[in-house]
């Protein structure tokens, strides 16, 4: 797994949602169960919320650190006007996804020279009265795609148990590069 320290590419996978309610509607009832459930699931899949730790000393190898006190995870909401019927119908054209993909470019460099890199970030974008899409970009270092299949299948556990009223239905799977 070693190679996997220094891929400079995250790994990303877009799902689509139908949701046809208006933003304020989201933000208000299902921004926080999607918030609270996702708390939960990290509490079982705790390295997609840790740092890759590369230290500047050639001699120390890279490794994962995660600290509870801290918030590795990038977490986004935002707003599109782009056509939801378009961007889960079949002929795709990559462009139109990338508003949809969380940024997981940023690191931060400690005192001592050593990098500290973010493992996932995660999007969630609305586009009103008719679907939102949840993005994330990850680390292959921190899980394989099956992992990350298992991390899916899990969050929705969560908001079942949660959300009593409409649940949103999964359209789609797709992949971006």
């Amino acid at each position: 797994d070693t190679p996997w320290f220094y891929c400079q590419y995250p790994i990303k996978r877009i799902f689509f949602y139908h949701f046809p309610h208006p933003t304020h509607y989201f933000l208000q009832t299902t921004l926080p169960i999607l918030k609270h459930s996702l708390s939960l699931t990290l509490q079982h899949f705790f390295p997609f919320s840790s740092n890759l730790v590369i230290p500047s000393d050639s001699q120390t190898a890279p490794y994962i650190r995660y600290l509870s006190s801290t918030n590795a995870l990038s977490f986004t909401v935002a707003e599109s006007a782009a056509d939801f019927n378009l961007l889960i119908s079949d002929s795709q054209d990559a462009q139109n996804w990338h508003p949809l993909v969380p940024d997981l470019s940023s690191s931060s460099t400690e005192q001592n020279s050593t990098r500290v890199i973010p493992i996932m970030a995660i999007q969630v974008t609305v586009m009103p009265n008719s679907g939102l899409s949840i993005c994330l970009a990850f680390k292959h270092v921190a899980a394989d795609g099956k992992s990350l299949h298992h991390f899916m299948k899990f969050w929705p556990l969560f908001q079942k148990t949660e959300q009593t009223t409409k649940t949103i239905r999964l359209l789609n799977t797709l992949s971006a590069s």
